[in-house]
């Protein structure tokens, strides 16, 4: 009895003076790697109808401020062989509905592009089980866009459709709507996709039928195939 008074009395005087527990971290990262068979953005290929790497590294913290980069391989701009972006938002949450601001800066590398930004705004919210997203960036006027413009308007909507041999399936579509800049040329742009990812753990198999409404053999549709492994 007196020896664990004696180790309580050890105790005692010792908790004063020991360091209190540290907060749990408020900062989130997640990271990712893709391989596409073709690198498609707004509908149009990025990369000559070849595969193309990519690679995705996103920080967030608790109070919705979001950071990160995303890079990949692509054949197209001005003679570019990559494309690295770096990107940045803050979300607000209002209920179910989700509201994002933010902005983006594009670099070109392997030809004569120069970078150039953009701003993001999109408002997410359920509609039953579909999560929907309506998202609108505009790139201002600048050097590197010829003192033009561009707007580009997109709708995707997600939601799952059950199990595949005890593996999870989501079908996901979209629709856009592109002037100026993101219009690739034409006076405005529209494209469209539809498809299937299916998730295996840590990684996730897609297959995603992808058009738009160009008149030239950039408006060819496509399938595009792609594996992601979530770090």
């Amino acid at each position: 009895m007196l020896s664990s008074a004696a180790a309580c009395a050890v105790g005692l005087k010792q908790s004063p003076e020991a360091k209190p527990a540290r907060p749990p971290s408020q900062l989130h990262a997640a990271a990712e790697l893709t391989l596409v068979s073709d690198y498609r953005r707004g509908g149009v290929t990025q990369s000559d109808n070849a595969p193309a790497l990519q690679g995705r590294v996103t920080l967030r913290t608790d109070s919705g401020l979001s950071a990160g980069a995303f890079a990949t391989s692509m054949h197209g701009r001005r003679g570019s062989n990559a494309q690295a972006t770096l990107f940045g938002a803050q979300r607000f949450e209002l209920g179910e509905t989700e509201l994002s601001f933010g902005a983006t800066a594009v670099f070109f590398f392997g030809g004569d592009a120069d970078p150039f930004g953009v701003v993001n705004t999109s408002v997410s919210h359920p509609v039953g089980p579909v999560d929907a997203t309506l998202s609108v960036n505009y790139a201002p006027p600048q050097d590197a866009l010829d003192d033009e413009d561009g707007i580009n308007i997109n709708l995707r909507a997600r939601t799952p459709l059950g199990r595949l041999n005890g593996l999870p399936v989501t079908a996901a579509a979209s629709a856009g709507w592109s002037e100026g800049e993101f219009a690739m040329g034409a006076e405005t742009k529209l494209d469209w996709s539809a498809g299937v990812t299916v998730e295996i753990e840590d990684a996730e198999l897609g297959f995603a039928y992808v058009d738009n409404d160009l008149d030239d053999h950039r408006g060819e549709a496509g399938v595009v195939l792609s594996i992601t492994h979530r770090f």
